[in-house]
């Protein structure tokens, strides 16, 4: 990740365990780095259409699992 990454949220009360799952295959699906966890962040690519799409194919119901919480405007 070479670009400057966008900051995503971790939902509060979410599963470290699926949380872990779900960025691993995220970033194979990306390509990149394992994305590591930050205290309640995460570090991922800037763009964001491209990591919503990727984040629908490895996990369809991302949206409603309350993991992860895309990067405010």
């Amino acid at each position: 990740m070479d670009d400057v990454p966008a900051v995503w949220r971790v939902a509060p009360g979410a599963d470290e365990e699926k949380l872990d799952d779900l960025l691993g295959r995220l970033a194979e699906r990306l390509q990149i780095g394992t994305a590591e966890v930050k205290g309640d962040y995460v570090l991922l690519p800037a763009d964001y259409p491209r990591v919503a799409q990727a984040l629908d194919e490895v996990e369809p119901d991302w949206r409603d699992e309350s993991l992860l919480l895309p990067p405010e405007p």
